[in-house]
């Protein structure tokens, strides 16, 4: 489909003929929807912050050319296939100022222009009667129109607002602003051929299939027939070849999931066209934005600027992509850059730094970024400490990261897909108490209990030491004392501190800290209360029988539950996460992340 779009001020559609066809619905805007497009267009016309030639903009208005006979007369001017909500409105607006502010018929002596017509095909007296707006309930077009004029009139008459005439003459001024002048009235006009059917198109715009996002918007400017005017037939059309073809190629790039979390925080599904991101962040819009077409303005107005061109933009869209691309494969930069993307830095300002960098430049950077965004002092910060828990979690989120991207035989990436699908806790590898619990949920503890009771049986089986046979049965023996009836949180608490006692290092309480980085690790939220609050070896079991069935553990964190950081382990310690464990597990923290607490150093 051929489409030309382009942005239309209010008075441009001044003097032109709309036909709603009768496939459209009849006028139905409410009260609320008339007084927002008010509040909006009088907040902007009063408005002091802005840029020179600035403007209001209002959605699509989607047409074709038509012809039509009236009163043997032909009229040629444009079906209205989405947007005549609008446009209805936006006549209504100005049918009271022309009565009630200017006080004539015409707007022609003051615009040089009449007010645009509006011609209903199944609806014929609504062109007569928007002429001469009344009470009538005779017809359900014109009660909506008429409510919608009386909202338009106490709008303006509002005593609280208490417009005076330079206020009206305002905001007349800024609905009817020209292109040129400081302020105006906008909207993105989208015309079709002739030969598209309307109502096909227009199912599939009120369905949702093709819904005009920023992206089908943008892409109108690179294809519609008006692009590259400036070259030669074979040449434009060569460039809209080759826009269209890449177009595709990054879509779908961006639909890859690994290639998309990789690049974004975003959730895919909030963008219907994924190249919208791209778009989106070249356009630097922010989260919370409120102007759902920020994205399409910011194109329309750099395609517009003297000395621009627009095949330089379409340049740019590539040049951002081929980047983005290329951090994706580097090992190296994937891992940087990934970190930094998924703790919220600016992408855009990334890109541009690249683009403008030497590469050793660039990577020294983002070098200065990762240690300025990482606590060095670590090992001092609490997981019970307001503020030290996202401190811990990106510490070990770029251990994990750092881990894989150091190692030159591990061949795959980290999985941020994986990371920004779940929701990340803190662990904590051994519990020492089962304070966590909830003291009036009894299948909590009677949970704990049974998978402790299960690790008691099979240390009792494993196990080839006579005496700590015996040790262990008289615990299960006094568990197993305690059936649901008999078992209260006191007595539960007194069961599970003895053997916690017996799944824990001698004296472990007095040396170790449980809430310091020595004993947590990164692990995709579990609500199982009674697991979090397990002793070591119940989480080790865990966590293997979690990465059989396929879930995803941090390279780190699997690591830790496997012992992989204590050279020195013993038979012995070999069900607890003892003080030995915990120094080896800081330290080789400490040696992943050196470069980066080093040149923290550096930088102060």
């Amino acid at each position: 489909m051929n489409n030309e779009i382009e942005l239309l001020s209010i008075n441009d559609l001044l003097d032109r003929h709309f036909y709603i066809p009768y496939y459209q619905r009849g006028y139905r805007w409410t009260e609320h929807h008339v007084t927002d497009l008010l509040e909006d267009i009088y907040a902007f016309s009063k408005s002091s912050n802005i840029n020179d030639k600035d403007f209001y903009c209002l959605q699509p208005v989607v047409v074709k050319p038509k012809t039509w006979t009236e009163n043997q007369e032909s009229i040629v001017g444009y079906e209205v296939i989405d947007g005549q909500q609008r446009l209805t409105t936006i006549y209504i607006i100005l049918h009271y100022l022309m009565k009630d502010f200017l006080k004539v018929d015409s707007l022609k002596e003051d615009y040089a222009k009449e007010i645009y017509s509006l011609r209903y095909e199944t609806r014929p007296k609504s062109q007569e009667f928007l002429k001469d707006i009344k009470d009538d309930k005779s017809n359900i077009d014109f009660f909506h129109i008429a409510e919608a004029y009386k909202t338009v009139q106490n709008w303006f008459r509002d005593e609280n607002r208490q417009l005076n005439r330079s206020d009206k003459d305002d905001f007349l001024k800024t609905l009817l602003g020209r292109k040129e002048d400081k302020k105006s009235v906008q909207v993105i006009w989208y015309s079709v051929e002739e030969s598209v059917d309307s109502v096909d198109l227009f199912n599939r715009l009120n369905m949702g299939k093709i819904p005009l996002t920023n992206a089908e918007l943008i892409k109108a400017i690179f294809l519609s027939s008006s692009s590259f005017k400036e070259d030669l037939p074979d040449e434009a059309n060569r460039k809209k070849i080759v826009i269209s073809q890449f177009w595709d190629i990054i879509e779908q790039q961006l639909n890859d999931e690994n290639f998309w979390s990789f690049v974004t925080n975003s959730k895919m599904e909030k963008y219907a066209t994924k190249i919208e991101l791209l778009f989106d962040i070249i356009s630097k819009k922010r989260t919370n934005e409120i102007d759902p077409l920020y994205t399409f303005i910011y194109f329309v107005n750099e395609s517009k600027k003297e000395n621009s061109s627009l095949w330089d933009l379409w340049l740019s869209v590539e040049r951002y992509y081929y980047t983005l691309f290329e951090w994706y494969k580097s090992k190296n930069l994937y891992h940087k850059t990934g970190f930094l993307i998924t703790n919220g830095y600016d992408l855009k300002t990334l890109i541009d730094l690249s683009v403008n960098s030497p590469k050793s430049t660039f990577e020294e950077e983002i070098n200065r970024r990762i240690s300025a965004s990482i606590d060095s002092d670590f090992e001092k910060l609490s997981y019970s400490t307001a503020g030290d828990y996202k401190k811990i979690e990106k510490v070990l989120m770029l251990f994990n990261i750092e881990s894989i991207r150091t190692n030159e035989k591990i061949t795959e990436f980290y999985p941020f897909r994986f990371h920004k699908n779940q929701h990340w806790s803190l662990e904590h590898i051994h519990a020492q108490n089962s304070e966590s619990l909830d003291r009036n949920k009894k299948e909590q503890w009677q949970k704990w209990l049974s998978y402790h009771t299960k690790l008691m049986e099979d240390v009792i089986t494993e196990t080839s030491d006579a005496a700590e046979q015996i040790e262990m049965q008289k615990l299960l023996d006094e568990v197993k004392l305690f059936n649901d009836d008999k078992l209260t949180y006191e007595v539960f608490e007194g069961l599970a501190k003895k053997i916690i006692e017996k799944f824990s290092e001698k004296n472990e309480q007095q040396i170790n800290d449980p809430h310091n980085i020595a004993n947590l690790a990164l692990l995709g939220h579990n609500e199982n209360a009674a697991l979090n609050n397990s002793v070591f070896e119940v989480k080790r079991r865990a966590i293997i029988s979690m990465d059989k069935e396929g879930a995803y553990i941090p390279v780190c964190t699997k690591r830790v539950f496997l012992k992989y950081y204590n050279d020195t382990n013993s038979s012995q310690q070999y069900y607890f996460w003892g003080h030995s464990d915990r120094e080896s597990y800081v330290e080789e923290i400490k040696k992943v992340l050196a470069p980066y607490i080093k040149n923290q150093s550096v930088l102060n």
